[in-house]
């Protein structure tokens, strides 16, 4: 019988690889098997995963679940809502935006009147956060970027 052709699995030191047809070996072995765990790792977990890796080149190489495109039209939306929401702190003024409690009040329908202005100001801001959400998302389900592959 003869020899094996191949040295199998083995151990190997993490090094630089030298010789160029070895590291184009290496990425792509490297990469299919990062793209296995990521892989797993949404389907395990329920987990929305999005993977860009540049190959030595400069050669983009894309991996998503549910795919690239849409986890970053969801990460812009989500950066545009939290800029919106700063710009609104901005624009109100800081004591209109989060006005602080008097320190020692003791007027007890004072307070009760300052805790209801605090939930109506929290409920209004709630529907208003819910509604930029709503028309975030239902605009981007209406334009979509070509399928990724």
């Amino acid at each position: 019988m003869a020899g094996k052709k191949t040295k199998g699995k083995q151990k190997i030191d993490i090094k630089k690889v030298t010789k160029n047809e070895d590291k184009m070996v290496t990425f792509s072995k490297r990469k299919n098997g990062i793209y296995n765990k990521l892989s797993e790792l949404s389907i395990l977990c329920g987990a929305d995963v999005g993977f860009l890796l540049y190959s030595g080149s400069g050669k983009p190489f894309t991996f998503g679940s549910p795919s690239f495109d849409e986890l970053c039209k969801n990460l812009n939306n989500l950066m545009e809502i939290q800029a919106d929401a700063e710009e609104e702190k901005l624009k109100m003024g800081e004591a209109a935006y989060a006005p602080s409690l008097p320190m020692k009040s003791t007027d007890e329908e004072e307070v009760k009147q300052l805790l209801r202005r605090y939930e109506e100001f929290y409920e209004e801001l709630c529907e208003v956060a819910a509604a930029k959400i709503r028309g975030r998302y239902d605009a981007s389900a209406s334009s979509s970027f070509p399928p990724h592959g």
